[in-house]
Order: structure tokens, then sequence, then C-alpha cells
């Protein structure tokens, strides 16, 4: 499975009385943010008031990628008003985006402790899903759709969920709810992507993310999602269309976003069909490389181990096999399936007894044991 890799978590506050509506005003002028909530914090008049100041200042400063910063004054928000679960929630949000994503999850939780609070059951699912624990971050997300169904993100976030329960068709109807409460929701289009690739409805993921990309569609882009969307439209497109269009498409992804490893990937993969075993391990180098430790999917690994068996470096083939199936244990199936065909039928299908399998078939067929996904 193809997952996503950027997020975008709840940051919304509850109404209060108002501070300074400049303290409140959630532009893009953070500094100005900052400034303006040190004068509420001042004039406050009790407690609440205070920690209110403080809190809007802390997400001003985690805005500006001040996270030090941010969490000291959250820190010293709670000590006015500890009982306020948005400074909690605010506080998973800056561990978050340290990617401390167990101390997100902490928090989110001891916002839970003070209040029913949406954003933190939100919060927290998007945690319970990084973790790949997708039954806990399901029940996270129903429980913030209990308190508002029409909360766009508790849809899409609850479509993940149930993708990594092998409940795809029932994601998809999550990510329409998302896209329908808030058009041009461009995290839901990708991750209704997502869906529909492991439904294996290739054609249908390329007719949505031609839908996505349209122009007017999504007002304010993310470029890293729009890359991904244009990424598993190019892996959808490879596994159906001609290789002529295939080559093409990759290459115009490759120019627009000359470090897409999804472009690459599909190159490699087409160059392994055709039996160019060299070219293609020359054209996923950066893929082997990756001097910036930027995110793997699975896929790319099955790739670069394949290209490793056929040219004899089979304990690299193994490593990147067993890459694969760490991202992606739902690749011990397809595995098995070959494992089978080439008379190393697995004790199981469950991702060690398919590397078991596959080691004893490297060992005995060496560079003819090529299984695939």
């Amino acid at each position: 499975m193809y997952r996503p890799f950027l997020f975008v978590l709840a940051t919304l506050v509850p109404a209060f009385p108002a501070l300074s509506q400049t303290c409140e005003d959630r532009s893009g002028d953070f500094e100005s943010r900052i400034a303006l909530c040190d004068q509420a914090f001042d004039a406050a008049p009790d407690p609440q008031a205070a920690a209110m100041a403080l809190a809007f200042k802390g997400e001003a400063q985690r805005m500006l990628g001040q996270l030090d910063q941010a969490a000291a004054t959250l820190q010293t928000a709670l000590g006015f008003n500890p009982e306020a679960a948005w400074i909690w929630v605010e506080l998973g949000n800056v561990s978050y985006d340290r990617g401390d994503t167990a101390g997100a999850l902490a928090h989110y939780s001891a916002a839970l402790d003070v209040e029913d609070y949406i954003d933190a059951w939100a919060n927290r699912a998007e945690t319970w899903w990084q973790f790949r624990m997708g039954q806990r971050c399901s029940d996270d997300a129903d429980n913030a759709l209990r308190i508002d169904p029409q909360y766009a993100y508790a849809n899409e976030i609850k479509g993940r969920c149930l993708i990594d329960l092998d409940r795809a068709e029932e994601a998809l109807g999550y990510f329409d709810t998302a896209i329908a409460l808030y058009p041009g929701y461009q995290n839901a289009y990708r991750n209704k992507l997502a869906a529909l690739s492991a439904l294996g409805r290739h054609q249908d993921v390329v007719a949505v993310a031609d839908e996505a990309l349209r122009p007017g569609v999504v007002e304010s882009s993310n470029p890293a999602i729009e890359e991904d969307i244009l990424a598993r439209r190019l892996l959808a497109l490879s596994e159906y269309a001609e290789p002529a269009l295939i080559a093409t498409e990759a290459d115009a992804l490759l120019q627009r976003y000359p470090a897409s490893f999804a472009a690459v990937n599909v190159k490699g993969r087409a160059l392994v069909l055709e039996g160019k075993l060299e070219e293609a391990d020359t054209v996923t180098q950066p893929l082997r490389l990756n001097p910036e430790a930027r995110r793997m999917e699975a896929v790319y690994h099955d790739t670069l181990a394949q290209i490793d068996v056929g040219l004899g470096r089979l304990e690299d083939a193994f490593a990147n096999y067993s890459a694969a199936l760490d991202l992606d244990p739902a690749l011990s199936k397809d595995y098995a399936r070959s494992l089978s065909l080439l008379g190393f039928l697995p004790l199981s299908n469950a991702p060690d007894g398919v590397l078991t399998a596959l080691r004893r078939c490297i060992d005995v067929k060496k560079a003819t044991c090529r299984v695939t996904s």
C-alpha cells in the first residue's frame, strides 16, 4: 500500500470571549500576532485570559517553526489553566511537528482526560494511523464524528483508518463526504486515490487524480500533495497503459518534479519488464542512494529487489524484499503466490513465513528467484 506522507492536523480552538481581536486573528502575519498576544497577556484580567493569550502566541510560534519556544509558551499557558483541552492539543501539534509522534499521542490523550474534545479525538486518530494501529485510529475518528459528523478532517482520517483495516471500499464514502463538506480538500483526494489503488481500480485512480488536478478544483494546492497525486496517477497508469505512454508520463513528471521517486520507480520497473536490468539499475540509483533520507515506499524497495536479483546481488535483494514487506505487509500475499509458483510454498502468508520461504528460494534458485508484487 502506497501510504500518504503529509498530513494536516486539526488546530481549531473553541470560542472564548475575545481577548484581543488581533491576537486571535489567525492570519499569516504570525510575528504581529505574537507581539499582540504578548500585549493581551500583559492586560489579561484573569488566569483564563492569560492562558488564552499565551496559547494563541504558542500557536503562532509553531506556525513560524519556532517549536521550542512554542512548547515553552504553551507549558506556561497550562500553568494558568491546566483544564484547557485545546492547549493540550496545541502541545500535541508541536510534538507532532517535531516528529515526536509518541509525545503528540500523550498530549492528545491528556486533552481527552479533561474534555471530550473533537480535535483531540481527530488528531489522536492521526497519531494512531502513524503507528499503523488501524482499529484505534478508527475508534478515535468515530468519536470525533460522534461530536460532529460534518467534520471534514475526521471523515478524511476515518477513511485512512479503514484502508489500513482492509476496508477500502467503505473508506471511499468517507473521502467523498470530506470532499463534499470541504470542496477542494486536496488530502482527501490524495487518500481517495490510495483506497482506489488498494481496490485495484487503477483507471479510477487516474480519473480521480485528473479531477483533483483540474484547474480550479483545489484553490490552494500544496506542492508536496500535488506531487504525490501525480505520482499515484503515474503508478496507476503503469498498471494498464502502453509502455510508450508510461515513459512519456514519467518523463513529464520528472521534468516538473525532478526529485520524484515515483517517476524514477516507474521508469525502473518498465526497464525491468523489458529485461534491461543494467539500465534499470542506473535509472533507479536515486532510490538506492537516497542521500536526503526521503521516505521510501514499499513498491520502490520491490523494484530495487527485482533489479538486485536479476544482477545477482542476492543479499541486497533479500534486504529490499524485507524492507518492502516491512512497509507494506499486504505484499506478503503477492510474494507468497510468486514463491508458490517457484516451488517454495510458504508455511503461511504472514510476512515472517514469506521471508523464510524467500530466503530458501534465493539460496537455491539464486538469480532466478524473482518474486513480484
